[in-house]
């Protein structure tokens, strides 16, 4: 062997292998790491090698800083590891307190201490993360995943040199996006007021394990203890001897385990709505926090479970009785079309798992549960209806679900063959049958007489006679009036008789093809006085009280009121009327759907300036003499004795707490000879001008919606 050659040979194990050439690189092909390469030979091309881009200088640095590095994502996982992590995370560096990729905080510890980033002046000063990148301020949480990617960036440059060695070095990591990672959320906005998180798909989220800040055992009770008191008493939707081992003893429920999605989101459900019925002072007494801040911490903390549940695919009971409770509460706190849209969510999910359809082969347990989920479902819609004055989205021809029974949870389980109901008794299920029964009642009463199942104007007086008729034979003749537990059930079934009434004659639904009778003003105006009486009673009532009901502001009794004040001379019914509807829209401004601004407010405002105007004009024409007036018209004066009793769309908040409430000592009766005995009057005029109105706002809101304002 020559020298040349022997020099040749022994230099080589110094060059060591080239790397894939450019062209190689380019095509993103195999090289085989020849001069020139087997692949650029064949295609007639020019093989230029690539070159290694400069090493840096060897020594003790570059493995300090790599391990610094190393160590600092390390402490971000500790951050996250639960309690023992966030003594290590207040100490560490702006990244500790941020989110590993792919992995999402849960929203309801966004405001906890663990994930509060430190103040600007407190970071590092090399750190990166002061300025967002513009490509990932398009993504939720953009601040966040910046910080994080100029971590995961330095490690790779640190790391080049070896991955500029492997095989698949074309592909640069940094450039590759990532399919499917979840998403995350910004601790600096709130996220139930951005974001639906029940409407994600399922893996998109990732909630830490331990994130959920579920309430200590003690506060946990209370919730419950609350929940059972104020909201179960008259909601009635679940068997609380199965749910009380679930709750307190982590025992399963309906065959799943406690820790199963389904029921942690029911128990969250749960908990948020014992904190909608709890005063600001017992949540400073147990939480250390006002009311609304725990509302909507546990509503976040609901909004979590209930992703993770699945619900828009979900099979489980417990997942949608968690929805129904959810839908049930969000009203108290958000005035939006938000818990309205749900309600259709609700139905359609209740039609997919066949929970309006009585079903053979059912358990007798699973039945009645499967009948009080379905019957608080069809309250919550007509609810709903009225709360805005739109058609309800269940047809009262498309269930066959029948009545849950009137008894008690204590006389029935998961192994009794029969239920059979406590006929002529007031049971734990009576206050939610008279409401549930009146809502069947609603959905037929708001069929228009040319809609497919239509009825006519005497059928609706009809029913709603029926409907008084069952009420007072089934539940009322039991109830004692001295009994503060049966006082709610009184209240509830007079006002829901003085409602169906008030609806048959005055529907919420204008149809110009089948008017009702045009009654005259007193007795349509005592059905309204009525509901309003009681409501001025129950909202002096809750102002006194401990506990938070679901907003039901009587719009419909307020509008029928105000039509009649403009129709009437100014007499004792009048100034009733007119002192109650002026307390009336002070008090309910804030809680009627889409507050003051919103196409429910407005037509009544409108209303009540021309009933202001009436009566300052009749004020002023007033004289000495004395003239004739409709109360002394000659009809039924029993229609005046009519007691002031309950409303039945707010028993999702009624208490059990004594309420003074008169019992009624006999049923509403309807003067005959209805539209001979009684004259006509305009204010069925006005009636039909706030129809009008309400439709029109509506159209003009969509007309703004296409076009924008009318300058």
């Amino acid at each position: 062997m020559s020298p040349s050659i022997s020099g040749a040979s022994s230099r080589q194990p110094q060059t060591g292998l080239h790397l894939a050439c450019r062209e190689c690189q380019r095509k993103k092909i195999k090289c085989d790491r020849t001069y020139p390469c087997g692949q650029c030979s064949r295609s007639g091309l020019s093989c230029v090698s690539s070159t290694r881009k400069p090493r840096a200088k060897a020594g003790t640095k570059g493995d300090a800083e790599l391990r610094q590095r190393i160590a600092k994502l390390e402490k971000l996982v500790e951050s996250f590891q639960g309690d023992d992590g966030k003594d290590e995370a207040s100490s560490a560096s702006p990244m500790a307190m941020a989110p590993s990729p792919g992995a999402i905080p849960d929203p309801n510890l966004i405001s906890s201490s663990n994930l509060v980033a430190e103040p600007r002046d407190s970071r590092s000063p090399s750190s990166q993360s002061e300025t967002s990148s513009p490509y990932t301020n398009k993504y939720v949480a953009g601040t966040f995943w910046s910080s994080l990617t100029s971590e995961v960036k330095a490690l790779a440059d640190a790391f080049e040199e070896d991955n500029l060695q492997s095989d698949d070095e074309s592909g640069s990591p940094d450039n590759t996006p990532s399919s499917g990672a979840p998403y995350a959320l910004d601790g600096s906005t709130s996220v139930t007021s951005s974001y639906e998180l029940i409407f994600c798909p399922p893996g998109v989220l990732y909630v830490m394990p331990g994130a959920l800040n579920e309430p200590d055992p003690k506060m946990a009770a209370h919730l419950f203890a609350t929940y059972l008191a104020y909201v179960e008493s008259v909601q009635k939707l679940l068997h609380i001897p199965t749910i009380r081992p679930f709750l307190e003893e982590g025992k399963p429920y309906l065959n799943r385990p406690a820790d199963a999605p389904c029921n942690k989101a029911l128990r969250a459900a749960i908990y948020f709505s014992g904190v909608n019925a709890c005063t600001n002072e017992e949540c400073m007494e147990f939480a250390g926090k006002g009311r609304d801040q725990l509302a909507q911490e546990f509503r976040r903390m609901v909004d979590v479970a209930l992703y993770q549940a699945d619900p828009l695919n979900t099979t489980e009971i417990a997942t949608l009785q968690a929805l129904t409770l959810y839908v049930a509460s969000i009203r108290v706190l958000d005035s939006s079309r938000r818990a309205w849209s749900m309600v259709g969510l609700l139905v359609r999910i209740a039609r997919a798992m066949s929970i309006h359809r009585e079903l053979a082969g059912e358990t007798a347990f699973i039945a009645e549960q499967r009948r009080r989920l379905w019957y608080n479902i069809v309250f919550l819609d007509c609810f709903a209806s009225v709360d805005r004055g739109t058609e309800a989205a269940i047809h009262a021809d498309t269930f066959n679900r029948q009545l849950p029974h009137n008894v008690n949870d204590a006389d029935f389980n998961e192994d009794t063959p029969v239920i059979t109901s406590r006929e002529g008794e007031v049971t734990e299920c009576t206050m939610a049958l008279v409401a549930q029964e009146g809502s069947i009642t609603a959905l037929h009463l708001a069929l228009a007489e040319e809609s497919p199942g239509g009825i006519t104007w005497q059928k609706r007086l009809e029913m709603a006679y029926a409907y008084q008729r069952t009420v007072n034979e089934k539940y009322l003749k039991y109830c004692d009036a001295t009994n503060p537990l049966h006082q709610p059930i009184i209240g509830t079934g007079v006002a829901a008789i003085n409602s169906m009434l008030l609806r048959a004659v005055r529907p919420v639904q204008h149809s110009p093809a089948s008017p009702p009778p045009r009654v005259d003003s007193p007795w349509v105006m005592q059905l309204a006085l009525n509901i309003l009486r009681h409501q001025q009673e129950l909202w002096e009532y809750i102002i006194q009280s401990r506990w938070r009901r679901m907003p039901w502001v009587p719009w419909h009794a307020m509008a029928v009121a105000l039509a009649g004040i403009c129709s009437m001379e100014n007499n004792k019914m009048a100034d009733e009327a007119w002192d109650l509807c002026e307390k009336a829209m002070t008090q309910y401004v804030n809680d009627v759907a889409d507050a003051s601004n919103g196409g429910l407010w407005r037509p009544i405002q409108k209303l009540y300036k021309k009933a202001k105007a009436s009566r300052e004009r009749q004020q002023r024409a007033a004289t000495a003499a004395h003239q004739p007036t409709m109360n002394e018209i000659s009809w039924d004066p029993d229609i005046l004795n009519q007691p002031i009793t309950s409303d039945p769309s707010i028993t999702m908040g009624i208490t059990t707490e004594p309420f003074s409430v008169p019992a009624p000592n006999s049923t509403f009766d309807f003067p005959p000879e209805m539209q001979a005995a009684l004259p006509n009057d305009n204010s069925w005029l006005d009636w039909e001008a706030i129809l009008k109105d309400m439709d029109e706002i509506k159209a003009d809101d969509m007309q703004w919606l296409q076009h924008g304002p009318i300058l």
